[in-house]
């Protein structure tokens, strides 16, 4: 089993265990020192991984033990960089074009890499990598959520739309039955014949809400108006004779069609 060992904060090894032994023996090393073999989760001290020397008797005859030769230069051990932190590093960079997806591995990783270059005793590096890669994985975190948020707004923009032309096309409609109803009753007044134009209504006080002819947001778009009819036509004209048109479809192409009996619908606008 090959022994590393810290003195000082300086690594060195590997060396066999009778190595240890004997520098130990020799002073070279203190039981104090931190060791490291495979198979440890950490370093610990010599002193735990292998028993300290019993110092020799002092009745011991001359000569028994031989001079311990002099000491060797110690070899500092190879660093390696964190496969972890440079992981971490790349997805960092990445998320400027993954809108911030790959800020979360490089988060994770990031951590993990520091985690592991702390407990290596020196013999990792990289904890520069690994917190650049932490920055850039916490920006990316932030860049995503931002665009999701605006994600979801653009897709909620046409739903939102689509509700205000709707709400928009059920009030048109209404005003189209009330103007319809007076049309009939200036109609019943006068032999059957409708008005020459829709202002009569107001001007005999037949209706006298004029909002009646104005369109929702939703459906002025520009040159938008009621197209009226009814000046050629009669009460006895057929019933499906167009007495009231929107002028301009709105932008699912729709119009509000009121006829000569009476109904009000939505139609699609003709080509």
């Amino acid at each position: 089993m090959q022994y590393h060992v810290a003195q000082n904060g300086t690594k060195f090894g590997p060396f066999d265990k009778a190595e240890v032994y004997r520098r130990l023996v020799a002073g070279e090393l203190r039981p104090t020192d931190l060791g490291w073999h495979e198979g440890l989760a950490d370093w610990e001290p010599l002193s735990k991984l292998i028993p300290p020397p019993q110092p020799a008797s002092p009745f011991a005859p001359s000569g028994l033990f031989p001079a311990a030769p002099a000491p060797q230069a110690l070899a500092p051990l190879p660093q390696f960089s964190s496969g972890m932190a440079i992981v971490s590093l790349v997805c960092g960079i990445l998320v400027f074009f993954t809108f911030g997806l790959a800020g979360l591995p490089a988060v994770v990783l990031g951590h993990l890499a520091l985690s592991h270059i702390k407990k290596s005793a020196g013999t990792l590096k990289g904890r520069g990598m690994a917190i650049a890669g932490l920055i850039l994985g916490y920006l990316g975190l932030v860049l995503m959520v931002v665009t999701m948020i605006a994600v979801f707004a653009s897709l909620s923009m046409p739903a939102s739309s689509v509700i205000q032309q709707s709400s928009a096309r059920v009030k048109t409609t209404r005003n189209a039955k009330q103007l319809v109803l007076g049309l009939k009753q200036y109609a019943a007044d006068h032999a059957g014949q409708y008005p020459a134009t829709l202002d009569v209504l107001f001007d005999e006080e037949i209706l006298t809400d004029r909002q009646l002819l104005e369109f929702p947001e939703p459906l002025n778009v520009r040159g938008q108006e009621w197209e009226y009819h009814g000046a050629e036509l009669t009460d006895a004209s057929p019933g499906n004779a167009i007495l009231l048109i929107t002028k301009k479809p709105d932008l699912a192409k729709k119009k509000i069609v009121a006829r000569n009996d009476g109904s009000v619908a939505i139609e699609s606008a003709r080509e």
